[in-house]
């Protein structure tokens, strides 16, 4: 009964790990998702003014 146990416990746990890792490996990274930012074209063809330029220095 014992081995039973533990049979069915392991199964669980190997489970639970490869569709943890099937689900981490679908999702894109965040590093992946920041590298495609540039952030010099950003600033250079934003044509509106920013929060900051409207707000008056004390």
């Amino acid at each position: 009964m014992r081995k039973i146990a533990f049979s069915i416990g392991a199964f669980a746990i190997a489970f639970m790990v490869a569709f943890a890792w099937s689900q981490a490996a679908l999702t894109p990274s965040q590093a992946a998702i920041s590298a495609s930012i540039n952030p010099t074209d950003m600033m250079s063809t934003h044509k509106a003014t920013l929060p900051v330029e409207q707000w008056e220095a004390i």
